[in-house]
């Protein structure tokens, strides 16, 4: 599929590595934590 120039309102995040922790608890509070971050973004725009 050819890229299209889409509203400037496209954000690729990308998660791995040391992102993502080392043991399931850790990768629990990691995305959790990311996620805030990532709600934040989307309502401002």
């Amino acid at each position: 599929m050819p890229y299209e120039k889409g509203n400037g309102k496209t954000a690729v995040i990308a998660l791995g590595g040391n992102a993502l922790g080392n043991t399931p608890q850790e990768q629990l509070e990691l995305v959790q934590n990311t996620a805030k971050h990532i709600v934040d973004m989307i309502q401002d725009g």
